[in-house]
Order: C-alpha cells, then sequence, then structure tokens
C-alpha cells in the first residue's frame, strides 16, 4: 500500500460508513489481511460496523461460504472468515482464517496486539493515551494500515488536531489526509459552503435537509457536523467572576440543611472527587472532597469513606457518571446510598451544566474557596449538544475537570424540582 496512515475527514451522512464496511470486506476477502482490529468511542459503533458487515456477507453466497463464525459475546466480539484457499487445504505458510476483533477505545484493551489493519472511527473523541497504544499495534506487520474517520474536532480533539497539523506541514508519501470541509472564510449559511463540506450532496443528501439542520441546530453544531469545519474551543462556559463572588473562608457543612452530592473520578482512577451542594436561604454552598492515590483508588476503600460522609450529612443522593464512577455506585447502593446515573454524554447531563451555570451567573453559590474547584471549572470548554444545548468537555485540557464534573452532577440535581428530573429518567 502507498499509504501507512489513512485519514478521513467528512461531514456526516455522506457515506462515510459504507465506504468503510467496503473497505473492511476488501481486507476480508481480497487482500487477505489476518488481523483487523475496529475501535470507537462508543462500543456499540463497532458492534453496529461489524453487524453491517454480517448482513453484506449474509447477502450473498460466494462470501457467505466463508463465513466461519460471527461472536458477540461481550468482550470477546470477533469475526472469522476463513481464508481464500477454503474449503481446499491451505498451502505452507497460510494462516486458514482471518479474524476482525472490536477494542473497546481504552489504552489497556489496546496494548499486546498486533494487527495487520487498525480502523478507529471518531478519531475526535479518542485519547491521546488511547492512540499512543493502539498506533505500535501495526508496527510488527508488513504492509499494515492504520484508518481512521472522523468529522470535524475542536480545541479538546488532541490527536486529530495532531494528525491535521501533520497533513498541513509535512510531506510524506506514507500519510494520506483527506478532508472535506466548508472554506472558514465562508459564512455557514452559505451553501457553497455546504457544497463543500457535503460532497454527497444530491446523492445521499438533499439540500433542505441541510437546511433544516441549519434552521434546527445552533449554529456550533451546525458547523461542526454538517460543514465539517474546526471551532476553536472557547473559554470555560462558567462564569469564573461570578464564581469568585460566592467566597466565604467561614463556610462549613451543616448536617441540617438538605443536601445532594456528586461524584466523578478521573479516568485512571487516581483521582476522585466528590463535591456537596447544601441548600441554604442565601443560596447553595459548595464543598470539595478530594482523594488522590499514585495507583488507581481501592473502590471498597472510597466508597466506605464516601457512605460516611452521604449519611453523616443525610444527602438525598449521589449523582455520578457510570463511565467514571460506575465502579464504585454498587458498593454505594449496597450501603443503603441512593445513587442517580446521569452519564457526561446524555441529553440530561448537558441540561444539568446549563442549570448550573444560570445558578453561577446568579451568584447562588457560595463557597468556602477550595482551589482545586476552580481549577477544574476554569480548565472546562464548552461542547455542542446534537440537540442544542451544551455540555463541558472532559478533555478541555492537559488537567481534569472531574470536580468541576462533580459539581454540575450535585448543583444540577439540587437546582432542578425533582419531579422533573424523576420523569426525564422515565
Amino acid at each position: 500500500f502507498r499509504r501507512k496512515t489513512c485519514n478521513l475527514i467528512i461531514a456526516r451522512q455522506n457515506g462515510k460508513t459504507f465506504t468503510v464496511r467496503a473497505l473492511l470486506l476488501a481486507s476480508l476477502y481480497v487482500f487477505n489481511t489476518k488481523r483487523i482490529g475496529i475501535m470507537a468511542q462508543d462500543r456499540k459503533q463497532s458492534l453496529e460496523t461489524m453487524g453491517n458487515i454480517v448482513d453484506v456477507i449474509n447477502s450473498q453466497s460466494w462470501l457467505r461460504d466463508r463465513l466461519k463464525r460471527e461472536n458477540r459475546s461481550h468482550g470477546e466480539e470477533r469475526l472469522e472468515i476463513w481464508c481464500e484457499h477454503h474449503p481446499n487445504p491451505c498451502p505452507p505458510g497460510c494462516h486458514t482464517v482471518r479474524r476482525l476483533d472490536i477494542i473497546s477505545a481504552t489504552p489497556r484493551a489496546a496494548r499486546g496486539k498486533t494487527l495487520d489493519l487498525l480502523y478507529i472511527d471518531e478519531l475526535r473523541e479518542i485519547s491521546p493515551a488511547t492512540w499512543a497504544a493502539a498506533e505500535p499495534t501495526l508496527r510488527a506487520r508488513k504492509n499494515s494500515q492504520l484508518w481512521t474517520s472522523s468529522n470535524a474536532g475542536d480545541d479538546t480533539s488532541v490527536v486529530l488536531n495532531t494528525l491535521r497539523d501533520s497533513a498541513m506541514s509535512a510531506n510524506s508519501e506514507r500519510f494520506g489526509y483527506w478532508e472535506w470541509s466548508a472554506n472558514p472564510d465562508l459564512k455557514i449559511s452559505d451553501r457553497k459552503g455546504w457544497r463543500q463540506a457535503n460532497p454527497s450532496l444530491g446523492h445521499l443528501i438533499n439540500e433542505q435537509d441541510l437546511e433544516d439542520s441549519f434552521n434546527r441546530n445552533s449554529p456550533d453544531v451546525f458547523e461542526t457536523e454538517s460543514l465539517c469545519r474546526w471551532r476553536a474551543a472557547l473559554d470555560s462556559p462558567f462564569n469564573i467572576e461570578a464564581f469568585d463572588l460566592g467566597l466565604d473562608l467561614n463556610l462549613t457543612m451543616d448536617p441540617t440543611l438538605p443536601t445532594w452530592m456528586g461524584l466523578d473520578l478521573t479516568f485512571n482512577r487516581t483521582e476522585a472527587y466528590l463535591v456537596s451542594a447544601q441548600e441554604h436561604p442565601d443560596g447553595l454552598r459548595i464543598f470539595l472532597h478530594r482523594w488522590i492515590k499514585d495507583n488507581a483508588i481501592g473502590e471498597r476503600e472510597l466508597a466506605s469513606e464516601i457512605a460516611v460522609l452521604a449519611r453523616q450529612y443525610k444527602a438525598r443522593q449521589i449523582a455520578y457518571d457510570p463511565a467514571t464512577a460506575g465502579f464504585v455506585a454498587p458498593h454505594l447502593q449496597k450501603a443503603g446510598i441512593r445513587m442517580q446515573e446521569n452519564g457526561w454524554g446524555s441529553a440530561y447531563f448537558a441540561t444539568l451544566c446549563d442549570v448550573t451555570a444560570s445558578a453561577m451567573n446568579s451568584e447562588r453559590l457560595k463557597h468556602p474557596g477550595q482551589s482545586e474547584l476552580r481549577d477544574h471549572l476554569v480548565a472546562c470548554a464548552r461542547r455542542p449538544a446534537s440537540d442544542g444545548g451544551w455540555r463541558i468537555a472532559r478533555r478541555a485540557s492537559q488537567s481534569p475537570i472531574s470536580a468541576a464534573v462533580a459539581l454540575v452532577l450535585a448543583v444540577g440535581h439540587a437546582e432542578v424540582p425533582r419531579t422533573q428530573i424523576v420523569s426525564h429518567v422515565g
């Protein structure tokens, strides 16, 4: 192959999935690629890609005849294809079976694997640590390739931005980068830019659909999703000046006040943050508890200490993101603590972000000046949500923002009427 690395950047619904499906099928049946891995930030997305491939295989007898096995067991998702010699005996040196494996988008999942082809979807969501573990999986195989696809990112899309910068500045025959995006000098309403970013316009996409998206979504969402155009990450969406006005060094937690809590951890589980929001006539009083450990924090020990605080202050609930605190939540539930799951990627988390920002803008938040919480709020960036809302971006800087996530979970639930929360979750 001419290219070692191939990057496809294009607006949504332009046939990217179809193209990748053709690539993976050709690798299994034509190029006889021995080991293939597919990775996406959402494991369900990888499963859907594999399912689409199986659908094509089952639609053609000559493809179906070489299908050995499809395994959908969690953690063992795999597709196995007999080699081109099937059903005849293989010559010496043939590996007989071609494999396609689903790989979780985590550093641990990628380490130790050796691949001939790796496909990474939604590259803008992939962390630098995951990329650093995944990229070397191809080094030991001759003619191996790395394929990625994505639409535009923002300043938090570190891996995608690094590759894009390389494409703009380097001249390497081994590096392929193909981007369809609107000219940055064009207004988002300029239909010339719509055509530039959507080569399937008139085939898979019609102009009326883009017009509906333009009228329905925020400018940030339309520019990123439909024009495939980069937006610089904005300053923190939180009014830090208003937050600073809430400083009161004499504040202490009061077990008689209604209390809501939010829990979040860093992805490597070396830091944990619990924010408590206590309702008082003068506003919400905010307090931070922090745990730090060189190695991963023990779930039982952490749950035990959090349970003590939750009981002491009669917490109405502890809200958490299952992606970071899901391993702690079951232990707290067994201890009789009411837990409320709110995933960072959910639409309702975006609502909680907006509610928290409103409370901060109205100077309702009072706090004893814990510097870690302020640092995490400053490090946040605003990421547009597909429904027109927004949420804070986890990878806004090299520093974590888990304390800010915990604040949103605590303050958001304290501010929104409980009946509305129950209705939404239900």
